[in-house]
């Protein structure tokens, strides 16, 4: 990595631990209330059934606290797992493995120093470790959402969102449910992202909808192939 390439991923980094710490305490905040959700929960359905006060408070609210203390976890575990050391391990694996030359590494820098970019970050709190972000520029993308992935905006021919949906069963029915929304990359046939990926598309999940569409309007503003992309 070169000394231009080292000082942008510094910088980068001063920038994603704000970023990593305001996530952290979104997530530090939804604890509180998703444990008074599960012990209120546990002991209404004590009281809904017909259980007198004695019996819910010998039952029902114990379990209730180990549900409680249980959802805590759940938040306070991921908090302490991330951590920025990751976050540039991520992004140091990603620029070895992206770029084809050191050439390639430093007219990415240049986009970045330039500032002819732009930016978003997401706080998927419940689901993710880490924040989403995703930076674009004329000539390269950037998608981070515990893994980094870079775009070569020259190897793109086409752009789409791509509902993504599982199988549940809803009263003994199966029923298919949106569980987020992908923007999917097709690469021009024999480009090198086309070659390397072994396939002429890439997709990058997002959690909502209106996530992928901030990041297409991102996209919009700052290349001007858009128009040929989206079709």
């Amino acid at each position: 990595m070169s000394e231009k390439s080292a000082a942008w991923l510094e910088e980068e980094m001063k920038e994603f631990s704000g970023i990593l710490q305001t996530f952290k305490k979104k997530q530090k905040n939804k604890a509180p209330l998703w444990m008074a959700v599960c012990l209120i929960g546990m002991v209404a359905l004590g009281f809904a059934v017909g259980y007198d006060i004695a019996y819910i408070m010998r039952v029902h609210f114990p379990i209730g606290c180990g549900i409680a203390l249980l959802a805590g976890l759940c938040f306070w575990l991921p908090s302490k797992i991330s951590n920025i050391k990751g976050v540039r391990k991520a992004y140091e694996k990603a620029m070895e493995d992206f770029f084809q030359s050191q050439e390639e590494q430093d007219l990415f820098v240049r986009q970045m120093e330039s500032g002819n970019y732009d930016k978003v970050h997401f706080y998927n709190v419940n689901t993710e470790t880490y924040p989403a972000r995703f930076i674009a520029g004329p000539d390269y993308w950037m998608y981070f959402n515990g893994v980094c992935r870079f775009v070569r905006t020259e190897d793109i021919q086409s752009i789409h969102r791509k509902n993504e949906t599982t199988r549940v069963n809803v009263g003994g029915n199966r029923k298919r449910i949106t569980v987020g929304v992908s923007l999917v990359i097709t690469y021009k046939q024999n480009s090198v992202s086309a070659n390397k990926n072994r396939d002429t598309d890439e997709s990058l999940f997002f959690q909502k909808g209106e996530q992928c569409q901030e990041v297409l309007e991102l996209i919009k503003r700052q290349c001007p192939q858009y128009q040929s992309w989206i079709g």
